[in-house]
């Protein structure tokens, strides 16, 4: 089964499985290069579904570092819900992983001072450090590059 094929059937079937199986399924995912148009959408819906189990959710946000988008509109508008989980979930693990995918996205380096942002507001400090440490480590990838 090629990853395409693991990536349809994890979105035909997701609603159909437990909490544990959602989680199993997006923690093995791994996308093909083709796949960000298909998945993005699906993982943000994930993500923003605050109905859903909150590790399930976490792992959708975790999928952004493997998924290779190359479209500019789709990276941005992926950074832009990343970015409002980030600032306003209630679930202090799901803002600090959106928090720090962004970094993996193309085109964080133009949500930088919105990141800074972001950091300098968040009341729990995990969060911020963890989000400064991925900013820090961008910058550092950027700048070496």
């Amino acid at each position: 089964m090629s990853s395409e094929s693991a990536a349809c059937e994890v979105i035909a079937n997701f609603a159909q499985w437990s909490a544990d199986g959602r989680f199993s399924a997006l923690r093995s995912l791994i996308p093909e290069d083709g796949d960000g148009p298909l998945l993005a959408s699906f993982l943000l819906a994930v993500a923003a579904d605050t109905t859903e189990d909150d590790l399930v959710r976490i792992e959708a946000v975790r999928v952004f570092a493997i998924l290779r988008i190359d479209d500019d509109s789709l990276a941005g508008r992926c950074r832009r819900a990343l970015i409002h989980l980030a600032r306003t979930d209630d679930d202090w693990d799901v803002r600090n992983a959106a928090g720090c995918a962004v970094f993996d996205l193309p085109g964080a380096e133009r949500e930088l001072e919105t990141m800074r942002s972001m950091i300098a507001a968040e009341q729990e400090c995990f969060v911020r450090e963890n989000v400064g440490a991925a900013l820090a480590m961008f910058l550092r990838r950027r700048d070496s590059a």
